[in-house]
């Protein structure tokens, strides 16, 4: 599985939404599940998928589910700024938990897409 991971405004992404919800209500099917996280800027993408949170999200796909203290021991950084690491990368959809709130990155993939116009 993978997600993908790109650059679009509010408005443009509701303005998907809308295209979705009024093909359903036509009587079209309903679009299948994409596994996306938008991002409103390509700065404010660079800002959450750091370098070292890039290597977090792959050490944790190739040995989670983890704790943050375990995933803090084993790249052995301070839990304190883990946890803050942990916090954006999972309030962006980037990584998820499982029934024993353990950390997990079930993708085995992130595509970015940057748009080159404006």
């Amino acid at each position: 599985m993978k997600r993908t991971v790109g650059i679009k405004d509010k408005e443009a992404f509701f303005g998907e939404l809308e295209q979705d919800w009024l093909a359903i209500d036509k009587g079209g099917k309903a679009p299948e599940p994409i596994h996306r996280v938008y991002f409103e800027s390509a700065e404010v993408l660079s800002k959450v998928i750091t370098r070292q949170r890039h290597n977090l999200l792959k050490v944790l796909h190739a040995n989670g589910p983890l704790t943050v203290r375990a995933l803090a021991a084993f790249l052995e950084r301070d839990y304190k700024n883990m946890y803050e690491d942990v916090k954006i990368l999972e309030g962006a959809g980037l990584i998820e938990r499982d029934s024993k709130n353990h950390l997990l990155a079930p993708y085995e993939k992130l595509t970015i897409e940057l748009p080159l116009t404006a």
